[in-house]
């Protein structure tokens, strides 16, 4: 078997399976995660990020120090900013014959990347815009196998649901907005809102007193309930960027119907107004007869982004 070096955002199950596929595709698989996962290291990112970045720095040297007499074809990132550009020099010069290879699922506007770009033979971005103007590689997100080919619910139960982090006023906002439209409308709306302490700081400063919401991840388990039992996703998309979000790849493989403020899905094979209704500055006039839409193809699997194919795109 070959040798991969991962290093990576952990992010809810999806880094996991990541490793499992690597390793379905012949590769013995090392994994660090980019980042402590722990409450101290969270706070102290808040309230101190120039301390909280001295100790990931340490962190970082140390994983460097553990792999410098290790062997690897493929040395993978996925994300990079929080890698000091010293250290990321440091672990190509120790694995100078391995092929180091980078995927972003941020932009760069989010985190910026550019000055890393140098170390890396091949760089993957999921954001369109940012691969043209920083001539690197466009590659959407992917799905993972369990949300492939889930059972499929008849329309009328108009059942919609959304999960993800309150990144910004303005996604706040399109979700309360939201919830008030469906229950005008008597749509199932079924929700998981998870928020950082600065987030929310800045949602009262704002004027909005947020209730419903988590400071922690949705378990697997409810994320998987909650797509099984749902016809269709809301997605509001991070103004900040342009790529699509993992909700979009995720619904389109498991045979859901999406709602989305992303304009750009119109130009994509993948879209049909059956299957996809874009909304604009918050107008959802339409969404109550897009959720009771029947697909033109139930059955179709949108099999190029499932996981696999994706990282045969990578390590490839």
């Amino acid at each position: 078997m070959k040798n991969l070096l991962f290093i990576g955002l952990t992010y809810h199950d999806y880094t996991n399976e990541m490793i499992v596929e690597l390793e379905k595709l012949g590769y013995n698989v090392k994994f660090h995660s980019i980042k402590p996962r722990n409450f101290f290291n969270k706070v102290l990112h808040s309230i101190s990020p120039t301390i909280f970045q001295k100790k990931l720095d340490e962190y970082h040297s140390a994983i460097i120090e553990e792999e410098k007499e290790n062997s690897y074809e493929i040395v993978f990132f996925l994300q990079v900013h929080l890698f000091s550009l010293k250290n990321i020099s440091e672990i190509k010069s120790q694995h100078f014959d391995s092929k180091f290879v980078l995927y972003n699922w941020d932009s760069v506007q989010t985190h910026d990347y550019r000055a890393h770009i140098p170390f890396f033979n091949e760089v993957y971005t999921f954001d369109q815009d940012d691969a043209k103007k920083l001539n690197v590689n466009y590659l959407p997100l992917f799905c993972i196998e369990k949300f492939q080919n889930l059972p499929k619910l008849k329309q009328e139960e108009k059942r919609v649901y959304f999960v993800g982090n309150i990144v910004s006023v303005q996604r706040y906002v399109a979700i309360q907005k939201f919830i008030k439209y469906c229950s005008n409308k008597n749509v199932i709306f079924n929700y998981f809102l998870s928020c950082t302490p600065v987030v929310l700081s800045r949602l009262l400063k704002n004027g909005h007193f947020p209730f419903n919401i988590s400071f922690s991840s949705i378990t697997n388990s409810s994320f998987l309930n909650l797509i099984t039992n749902s016809t269709t996703v809301f997605d509001f998309a991070n103004h900040q960027q342009v790529g699509y979000t993992m909700r979009i790849i995720e619904n389109l493989c498991a045979g859901k119907k999406i709602i989305t403020n992303n304009a750009r899905v119109l130009n994509e094979n993948f879209y049909s107004e059956d299957r996809i209704l874009v909304v604009y500055d918050l107008d959802f006039s339409n969404v109550d007869s897009f959720v009771l839409k029947e697909l033109v193809d139930p059955c179709k699997t949108f099999e190029e982004f499932h996981l696999n194919n994706f990282l045969k795109k990578i390590v490839n």
